[in-house]
């Protein structure tokens, strides 16, 4: 339910195409201008997720660049699109910030081939690292694979460094994350355009 606009229920769908899923978005609702809120989630997948913007049939779909699907970072990206003031410009999410829960600065090295490690700097003495912690829930939130208590990785093998982004103010806060995620699904699942019954 967009709190941006009306709250009109707004969905993701996955369509599969010859070149791999892309993500779909659609709304049931008939409220004037809905067409142009979603053309503004499919532009804050693309901007904040670095996803593709696609030509569909006409409708408002991107893709990973990698041609697969992530689901549950791409769920977790398509919720934070409703966050985003419409009235300002769209801007990736960097791969640095200050940790929520210590005075610690949470950074994400990119290794390449999809695979990134989590280091903490300016940790206070007596203090442990919150690198391991934050790689931990970084598995959790995007199902990234472990490599090492620091490093996780994409399953695909590439980069995602805007969706990372994402998944690093996310991840500091694990407990709010999945306690938002089960109030949006409590709230229902829309069907799929393609599964609606023709009238």
């Amino acid at each position: 339910m967009d709190p941006h606009f009306h709250d009109a229920s707004i969905g993701l769908y996955r369509k599969e195409t010859a070149d791999g899923p892309v993500a779909v978005v659609h709304s049931y609702s008939s409220k004037d201008g809905i067409d142009g809120r979603v053309g503004f989630i499919r532009d804050a997948l693309a901007v904040l997720g670095g996803l593709e913007p696609v030509d569909s049939g006409g409708d408002a779909a991107v893709r990973l660049s990698c041609r697969s699907w992530h689901n549950a970072a791409l769920k977790r990206l398509f919720l934070d699109c409703f966050r985003v003031d419409p009235g300002l410009p769209l801007v990736p999410k960097p791969l640095v910030a200050p940790d929520t829960r210590s005075e610690q600065l949470i950074r994400v090295e990119p290794l390449g081939g999809g695979r990134y490690r989590v280091e903490a700097e300016e940790i206070p003495a007596g203090e442990d690292s919150r690198a391991p912690a934050i790689a931990r829930a970084l598995v959790r939130l995007a199902e990234l694979d472990p490599v090492d208590e620091s490093t996780v990785a994409f399953s695909c093998g590439h980069d995602h460094h805007e969706l990372v982004g994402v998944m690093l103010v996310r991840a500091q806060n694990l407990r709010a994350a999945l306690r938002e995620e089960e109030l949006s699904a409590s709230r229902g699942v829309l069907s799929a355009p393609s599964a609606q019954e023709q009238t």
